[in-house]
Formats: C-alpha cells, structure tokens, sequence
C-alpha cells in the first residue's frame, strides 16, 4: 500500500474476488499479556487514495488505545470510566469475570460480538441508559443486511444476549448503574431467534459424498459421512486448535501457537472398526460400530495402510488438520457444487442422523446415549419434523379402535 500516512498496525489479507480486507492488529506481546481487542476489521477501501487519511486515522487512534494501555494506565482492574466500553473493558480483563471461565473458542466468537457492541454504543455512559436504547439497538442489529433480505434476528439476540452477561457481571462487580440495568432488562423481552428446522439427510449426504470424491476431497466426504452416520459433533470428528498455555511446550501438532486437540485419531479406531471416544461438550464416552455403517466403510477402504496414523480428517491441502474455520468453508464449496442448498450446514448432520433415528424406530434414550447428550430433552431438539414416534402413536390408536370394536 503506497501512502506516506502512518498505519501502524495494518495489514491487509488478499482475497480471490473483491477488494483486500484490511485490519488493524494489535501487538502479539501486548495480546499476550491480556489487551483486547486483538483486531479490527477496518471499513475502507485499500484501493481508494481518498480513503487513506481515514485508515491513517483508524490505525492511529487504535494503536495509541493500546499503548495507552501498555503504559498501565488501563491495566488497573479497578478503573471504571462509567461507559459500556468501560464495562466492556474491565468484563474481559477482571480475573473475578465469568469471560475468563469461558473455554478459548467461545471467548473468540464472544469477542466478535463484543467488538460490534464496543464501535456500535462503546461511548454511551451507563447512567444514561434507558430501555428505548436497548430496543432501538436490538432493532438496528436485525435489519437485513442487504435490502429485501432477511432480518438478521440472531445477530441482534446475540447482542441483547451478552450486554446481558456483561452487566450481570457489572453487578457482581458492583459497579454504578448495572443492578438499575440489570433489573430494566430482566423485565425486557426480545424476539429469539427460530430454532433451527433444517438437517442434512442422507439423500445430501451421498450426493455429497460423492461430489466430494471427484474432487479430491476425500477428508470432507469421511468427515461428513462419520458426522452423519455417529451423530458426531463437528469438533469431536475434525478436531480444534487451542492456544498454548504460557510456557508450554510445543509438542504434539503446531500451528501459530495453538495446538490441535479432540479430534478422531486412528488410535480411537480399534482393529473391530469401533471408535471410542471422550466427548468435547459433556466428557461422556460414546461408541460407535463403523462396520454399521457401509458409507463409512467404503471411504475408510480409500486410505492405504501407512497413513492410518495421527488424525483420521487431514486436510489434503495443508497436509495436517484443518485450520479454524477452513473445514466449514471448503465443506460449503462441495455442498454447492452437489447442489445442497445454503441454508442446510454441515452441523445439521447431527440433526440429520438423530432425526433419521427416530424415524427409524429408535428409542429417545437410545438415541440420546449415541449422541452422548446428558439429558433427553437435548435429544428432542435435535430431533427435527421425525413421524416415527407419531407413527407408532397412530398405529397404537388404530389397533385401539380395532380390538375396541372386536374387529
């Protein structure tokens, strides 16, 4: 980028259609020792001569925040300027805060709505809040993203959602305004979003999977296929990267300082083709006889013996597990090219699978010790528009009616 304006902290990440996105990126050793945000996606164009100064401006005024607060001045866990970014601030950096319990990829999706609510209202004083605020922010958070589009009612739940949390916290922590806030919200009530109805079943699974065979993409057909046929979670087939506590050492597989855990290895496969495995949600144990399952088979068959080691889904690309979010994004180009609509995501296999279950005459409970869910009720909400219990409600009626009459 040719410019004399001074952008410290900008980078920029190239993309195969469409202008570069820009970011700012906070110090990796300022990070380390707790300053947030650790970037901000920037709203300008890179092309654009006329649009510099502002990047300039961003860059400037982001990088002083940080040094501001390397200088110790935003450090003091005590310094509270009565504004949501002040609460904001001292809710993810306060040792006491329910943020630091959160397990690392929850904290990282938490931290994008914080930063939409930190440049959307950061500035507004808490004593000035009233329940106007909260519904006029909730309804600019849901209007469509494009005209005519849909209304965007998670994102805007999610919002209300954790300025909730975040106030709750400013309770505990005994800050001016949050208990007045706190009781104003409990009595609030604001549109959840629809539970989700869509699930990938197994007409989509094989079009899927054979989609993905003729296009290299042996790893995303196994992995949809076991997902689908073990009522997996997508984490506990694919894996994550947890960051490295401090001072650990690098071992195991690497990638930026995050290391890959939980995910299906060969070891969690014995010689009988039954995987057993602890569960990333609840920890329970769950078991699952792959020679059930002739689609999971046929892709086991496709791995020659010297590369059943390590990880079973290894990205063909990279050589090694996928990297966060690169297994989503690549599952959604083969979903397209197998004509799966958009709207059916790679987590609704799950939902596929315990549907199809059900429908198949599977008790609930059996149902819930294969998926590994700790309660019933977690099992039904998976269960998406399933006639098999209906049916046999129907029949039992039918057989009712029949031995009523002695027919």
């Amino acid at each position: 980028m040719h410019c004399e304006c001074p952008t410290p902290g900008l980078k920029r990440r190239k993309r195969k259609s469409g202008p570069d996105i820009l970011y700012w990126v906070a110090r990796a050793d300022l990070v380390k020792a707790g300053y947030r945000p650790e970037t901000v996606r920037l709203s300008y164009s890179p092309d654009d001569p006329a649009q510099m100064p502002l990047i300039s401006a961003a860059c400037l005024k982001l990088q002083a925040e940080m040094l501001e607060w390397s200088s110790g001045r935003k450090r003091d866990p005590a310094r509270f300027d009565g504004t949501i970014k002040g609460l904001s601030r001292r809710y993810q950096t306060d040792p006491a805060s329910p943020f630091q319990r959160l397990k690392h990829n929850t904290r990282r999706k938490d931290l994008y709505t914080v930063a939409i609510i930190e440049k959307a209202f950061g500035k507004r004083a808490l004593a000035a809040l009233r329940i106007a605020d909260f519904y006029r922010w909730y309804d600019e958070a849901k209007k469509p993203k494009m005209p005519g589009g849909r209304e965007r009612v998670r994102r805007a739940y999610g919002i209300i959602k954790k300025l909730r949390e975040m106030i709750s916290y400013g309770v505990m922590a005994e800050l001016p305004e949050c208990s007045r806030l706190s009781e104003v919200l409990r009595h609030a009530r604001f549109e959840q979003p629809a539970r989700r109805s869509e699930k990938l079943e197994l007409h989509h699974v094989e079009q899927f999977v054979a989609k993905a065979l003729d296009m290299d993409r042996l790893s995303l057909a196994l992995g949809t296929a076991i997902q689908f046929e073990a009522v997996m979670r997508q984490k506990d087939v694919i894996g994550e990267w947890e960051p490295l506590p401090p001072g650990a050492s690098a071992s195991g597989i690497v990638l930026r300082g995050r290391r890959w855990v939980n995910g299906l290895t060969w070891s969690d496969l014995n010689e009988e083709l039954v995987i057993r495995k602890r569960t990333t949600k609840t920890g329970a144990f769950v078991a699952h006889d792959l020679k059930l399952s002739p689609l999971v088979l046929d892709l086991l068959a496709r791995i020659p013996a010297d590369r059943r080691v390590g990880p079973l889904i290894i990205d063909e690309k990279a050589g090694r597990p996928y990297a966060h979010d690169a297994y989503g994004r690549e599952w959604r180009l083969v979903a397209r090219a197998a004509g799966i609509p958009d709207e059916v995501w790679n987590m609704d296999a799950r939902a596929g699978g315990i549907t199809e279950a059900e429908d198949a005459g599977a008790t609930l409970d059996h149902i819930r010790s294969a998926a590994a869910h700790s309660q019933t009720s977690t099992t039904i909400r998976y269960s998406r528009g399933a006639v098999g219990k209906s049916q046999e409600v129907a029949r039992l009626r039918q057989a009712f009616r029949a031995a009523k009459n002695g027919t």
